[in-house]
């Protein structure tokens, strides 16, 4: 029987600056137990470090079949 195994996840967090420029920054190595709320306040914690409002925040998860 296959089982899936978490290997990794990242997240993507999208902003928007005053002049219209969309901007992505990557975060990697993200704990596999990370809670949706501690998701949200990263992205407004990076908001609040660059100025600029998150627009969209993206949890990739990658996943191993064993």
């Amino acid at each position: 029987m296959n089982h899936e195994m978490w290997e990794k996840t990242s997240i993507v967090v999208q902003s928007t600056k005053e002049d219209g420029t969309e901007r992505k920054r990557n975060f990697n190595n993200i704990a596999q137990e990370t809670t949706d709320e501690q998701l949200v306040n990263f992205g407004n914690l990076v908001a609040q470090l660059t100025g600029e409002d998150t627009d969209q925040l993206l949890v990739k998860v990658t996943t191993a079949m064993n």
